[in-house]
C-alpha cells in the first residue's frame, strides 16, 4: 500500500471518529475523539515525511559506492550508458530506485545526457544527489576524463560524510541537553502545580487574589473567552480525568506549554544533530510520547493537579 492511499484512510477514519464524537452529543467523547483524530494524523504525516527524509539520507550515504562502482566499470573501457545498466545490477539500498531509473531510461534509447538532466530535476530537493549528476553529465558532455572526476566526485562525498558523522558525533552531547531541558521542564510544571499554585490559592495569604477563584481567569470569563475556557476544560477532564470541582486552566495551560516545548525542542535537536529540522520529527515524536506518557502518569500519581 502507498503512502498516498495509507494518507488517505487515516484521514478517513480520523473524520469518522469525530463525526461518531459529535453525533454522540457528549462533550466528553467528542473531545476524546478529536485528540485521538489529531494525535493519528499528526503522527502519521510525521512519519513518512521523516521516512523521506530518512531515504535520501541513505542515499547520500550510497552514491559514493555508486559513483566507485561506475567508475569502475568505465576503467574496463565501456560506455557510461553501459556502466550504468551494470552497476543497475547491484544493491543500493535505497539509491536503487534512482539507478533503475537511471537504466530503464537509458534502456528506453533516451540520450545519457537528458536522462542525468531528467534525474536531477527530479531529486533537486537534495543538493548532493543533483549535483553529483550534474558534474556526471557535464563531465560526460564535455568528453573530458569522467574517471578522474568520478573518482575525485567520490572521495569528496566520503570525505564530506566523514565530516558530518564526526560533527554529528561532537553535538550529540546537545541534542542530550535538550532532552534533558524537556524533563527539566516537567520538573518545573510539577514545583509550580504542587508548591505555589496551592499557596496562591490560599486564601488567608493577603494580596494573592483571595480565593482560586480569582486567581483562574475561567472562573469568570467573558465572550470569546468562555470558549478557549471550553476546551481547556475539556483536555483536563476529559483526557487527564482531573476532578469536577478543582480548577482546570493552569492544568491545561502547562500541558499545551509542554507539548510545545516537546515537539519545537526536537526539531531543534534534529537541526543540531544532523542539520535539518526533518531530522528532528523523530525527536519530537518521542518527546511528545513522553510529555503526554508523563502527565497521565503524573495525574495519577497526584504530582499534578491543585
Amino acid at each position: 500500500m502507498d503512502e498516498k492511499k495509507i494518507k488517505i484512510i487515516v484521514l478517513t477514519i480520523s473524520t469518522i471518529l469525530m463525526v461518531f464524537g459529535y453525533l454522540t452529543r457528549d462533550v466528553g467523547v467528542f473531545a476524546n475523539t478529536l485528540i485521538i483524530s489529531t494525535f493519528i494524523i499528526f503522527s502519521t504525516f510525521a512519519f513518512f515525511e521523516y521516512e523521506h527524509y530518512r531515504q535520501l539520507k541513505e542515499m547520500e550515504e550510497k552514491l559514493p559506492i555508486f559513483l566507485h562502482d561506475l567508475t569502475e566499470n568505465l576503467s574496463s573501457g565501456i560506455s557510461l550508458p553501459r556502466a550504468i545498466k551494470v552497476v543497475s545490477r547491484n544493491d543500493y539500498g535505497s539509491l536503487n530506485v534512482l539507478v533503475k531509473y537511471l537504466a530503464n531510461q537509458i534502456s528506453w534509447n533516451v540520450p545519457i545526457h537528458k536522462v542525468l538532466d531528467r534525474a536531477a530535476e527530479k531529486y533537486k530537493k537534495n543538493k548532493k544527489i543533483s549535483t553529483a549528476l550534474k558534474i556526471l553529465r557535464e563531465a560526460y558532455v564535455s568528453g573530458g576524463n569522467t574517471v578522474a572526476v568520478l573518482t575525485t566526485l567520490s572521495e569528496s562525498l566520503e570525505m564530506l560524510q566523514q565530516i558530518e558523522k564526526e560533527r554529528k558525533s561532537i553535538l550529540n552531547q546537545y541534542t542530550l541537553m535538550i532532552y534533558a531541558i524537556s524533563f527539566i521542564f516537567l520538573g518545573v510544571v510539577v514545583m509550580i502545580s504542587k508548591l505555589l499554585l496551592p499557596i496562591f490559592a490560599n486564601p488567608t495569604i493577603a494580596g494573592m487574589g483571595g480565593s482560586f477563584g480569582i486567581l483562574d481567569p475561567c472562573m469568570s470569563c467573558s465572550g470569546a473567552s468562555c470558549d478557549i475556557c471550553g476546551f481547556f476544560a475539556l483536555m483536563a477532564y476529559n483526557l487527564f480525568g482531573l476532578s469536577q470541582d478543582k480548577p482546570y486552566y493552569y492544568v491545561s495551560i502547562f500541558f499545551i506549554l509542554s507539548v510545545v516545548q516537546a515537539v519545537f525542542a526536537g526539531l531543534v535537536a534534529g537541526q543540531v544533530s544532523e542539520g535539518s529540522p526533518k531530522a528532528g520529527i523523530k525527536h519530537s515524536l518521542i518527546l511528545l510520547s513522553v510529555v503526554v506518557g508523563a502527565y497521565l502518569l503524573l495525574f495519577r500519581i497526584g504530582l499534578i493537579g491543585v
